[in-house]
């Protein structure tokens, strides 16, 4: 076997000393969930992790301690957070597979963070600031489509990131031969990627000078790398699941690079592995009376006690796709804010032309994608984790259902994963609703799947808000956003017309509503909606009171999500009855999740969600009509009540 160096064995051993203690004090009940370890693989993290820059970056999996002590050596870190203690490198939060300091990520989803590493690294470009990253998966994560988005991403915009791709032959317990078609050579070499390939258990030990020409190769070219490592973990998936043949791990066992350095050298690796080893247990010994994560740093709680004020309403008389693009012609100047989605560059400018102009005016800081809708929100996470604000547009609403993952276990998660080291600051913006006769996969009103997501905002577009006010506010926002634009609203402009009767005030908050109240008498009613369902309601305010006897309030939410408590407790809190009128369908909408809210919080009264029919929106004009919110329905409610 080749003569290996002090320091490289000193670190394979430390990863592997760390990895064993894990399974022991696991089995000892000192650990809470689940350790995935890396034994027999540390060869792969010391090659690629420990050969990079600190200003280079590394996303990683669920099997990443030895990626995280070879590129940060911060293993005291580690055991600390894998036993809950407030000294861990997320206090505690994360613990084995949510991982992040300086330049390193790591989450458990499989797939999701190769995009995310994608973002990272283009926002490097960006910056031209010559750093490259490493983003580490498994053979059983080439399951996974967004991969392949990535990869087509990648090889296209001449992206500097190395896929190192950690073919240990198992995912989890499935034998990879027995669901994998084709060579992973194949996959890669399919988009056009410079392929590498080496293996832990050569006796030449050539992938340290292997890794290190692809980190070269990839900071030089400014091209990305997919580099396979023929690997094998000698122990469990997890803990202690393993079904393997054990002939089949002692084969493995047999040729283990530090099992052949024992063979060879027992004094010298014995020497080496005691060291390390009482070091370990000494720091768990340590650990163990360090103490948990305060709560109070955890469970953040910001209660704003600022009374809510109104002003007088004043249009403007433009039209709502104007003013967007208005307020994103004006974000643009700011170098810290990029626009990606499909079909957004010039000439087309957007499928609404929100975006029109954008490219002409700042060419590298519009960015166009394939149809790949966690591809489009991965990369704008990556973005938005090194320094980036992404303006993201999904072409319509229906399509963010294919991004869902990228909301809820990345950009939501992140703050409090990684408990408060870093946020994601990216804006996802796109147009929902029907009436336009678009049919089933183009009409639908989303939202409501997106609720109550941690740090995770949802805001609507109505014409009469100046949407400079919510776009602005998004960008400040160190959280994701989602904006609903309602895209029959596009075309119309914020005037108004009601009786002299009533009174069109907006609040002062950061994010303001909107209320329609009567000047002189106090309702008993309070209709809350938002978006483009305003306009089924102001222009019947008269006949409300006419035909149904009912005099009523409306007021305009701007926040979805979130509630915004407040402003509902002052506008609802003394009224009769309370309607919310959405275009969402019925089922778990978001008047259910305010009425929840409300009636468990305000003064008993009457409370009625109104929705569209729980059914697949219809293309056709008459049908679809029957089938969305409709003025009727909100007339026959207020006869009935």
């Amino acid at each position: 076997m080749k003569k290996l160096n002090h320091r490289l064995i000193k670190q394979l051993i430390r990863i592997r000393c760390v990895e064993q203690s894990f399974l022991d004090i696991f089995s000892q009940g000192k650990l809470n969930g689940t350790v995935h370890t890396c034994i027999g693989q540390e060869l792969s993290a010391a090659a690629f992790a420990g050969q990079i820059k600190k200003s280079d970056f590394v996303f990683s999996n669920h099997r990443c301690h030895g990626h995280f002590i070879a590129y940060t050596k911060q293993w005291k870190g580690l055991i600390s957070e894998l036993m809950g203690k407030e000294n861990g490198v997320c206090g505690g939060v994360g613990s084995s597979q949510h991982l992040q300091l300086d330049n390193f990520y790591s989450n458990g989803i499989q797939g999701g963070i190769v995009p995310l590493s994608a973002g990272f690294s283009l926002a490097n470009k960006l910056k031209k600031n010559n750093n490259i990253g490493v983003v580490y998966i498994g053979d059983g994560t080439l399951g996974e489509g967004v991969v392949y988005e990535t990869m087509n991403f990648i090889q296209k915009n001449d992206i500097p990131l190395i896929i190192v791709c950690e073919n240990n032959q198992y995912a989890q317990s499935t034998p990879k031969d027995s669901v994998f078609s084709g060579s992973i050579k194949g996959r890669a070499e399919s988009f056009g990627i410079e392929f590498r390939e080496s293996d832990t258990f050569d006796k030449d030990i050539k992938i340290m000078d292997e890794a290190k020409d692809s980190i070269n190769w990839v900071r030089d070219n400014k091209k990305p790398i997919f580099h396979l490592v023929n690997t094998y973990r000698l122990k469990a998936h997890s803990k202690g699941d393993d079904d393997r043949d054990h002939k089949e791990i002692k084969s493995y066992e047999d040729k283990d690079i530090l099992n052949l350095l024992l063979k060879e050298d027992p004094v010298y690796y014995n020497k080496i592995y005691n060291e390390i080893n009482d070091e370990v247990l000494e720091y768990i010994d340590l650990a163990t009376n360090q103490n948990e994560l305060d709560p109070k740093l955890y469970f953040e709680q910001n209660i704003d006690n600022n009374e809510i004020k109104y002003s007088d309403f004043i249009p403007t008389s433009k039209r709502l796709i104007t003013r967007i693009n208005e307020s994103f012609s004006n974000l643009i100047e700011n170098d810290d804010v990029v626009f990606i989605g499909e079909d957004i560059v010039d000439p087309y400018g957007g499928a609404f032309k929100a975006t029109r102009g954008l490219s002409t005016k700042r060419t590298d800081r519009v960015i166009p994608t394939t149809i790949s809708e966690q591809l489009i929100a991965g990369i704008s996470n990556g973005l938005a984790l090194n320094g980036f604000i992404p303006f993201t547009e999904f072409m319509f609403g229906d399509f963010t259902a294919l991004a869902f993952d990228q909301f809820l276990n990345h950009s939501a998660k992140v703050y409090n994963m990684y408990n408060k080291q870093v946020s994601c600051p990216v804006v996802f913006r796109t147009p929902m609703g029907g009436h336009r006769g678009y049919g089933p996969t183009h009409s639908q009103t989303l939202e409501k799947h997106f609720i109550g997501m941690d740090e995770f905002s949802i805001y609507a577009l109505n014409r009469f808000i100046d949407p400079k006010i919510i776009y602005d506010f998004a960008y400040k926002r160190k959280h994701p956003s989602l904006i609903i634009e309602n895209k029959v609203d596009y075309g119309k402009k914020d005037n108004f017309k009601i009786s002299d009767e009533y009174e069109f005030l907006i609040t002062d908050e950061n994010l303001p509503s909107l209320l329609i109240k009567p000047k002189y008498d106090i309702p008993e009613t309070v209709i809350i909606t938002y978006g483009g369902n305003i306009d089924l309601i102001i222009n019947e305010l008269d006949e409300y009171f006419y035909e149904c006897d009912k005099l009523v309030k409306v007021l305009v939410l701007s926040q979805i999500d979130p509630i915004p408590e407040k402003i509902i407790y002052e506008t609802c809190n003394s009224a009769e009855n309370v309607i919310f009128v959405e275009e969402g369908i019925e089922g778990g909408s978001v008047g259910d999740h305010y009425i929840s809210w409300m009636s468990q919080n305000l003064k008993p009264k009457k409370y009625k969600s109104l929705s569209s029919v729980r059914t697949t929106i219809p293309s056709v004009k008459s049908l679809e009509q029957l089938a969305l919110i409709s003025k009727s329905k909100i007339n026959n409610y207020l006869k009935s009540i």
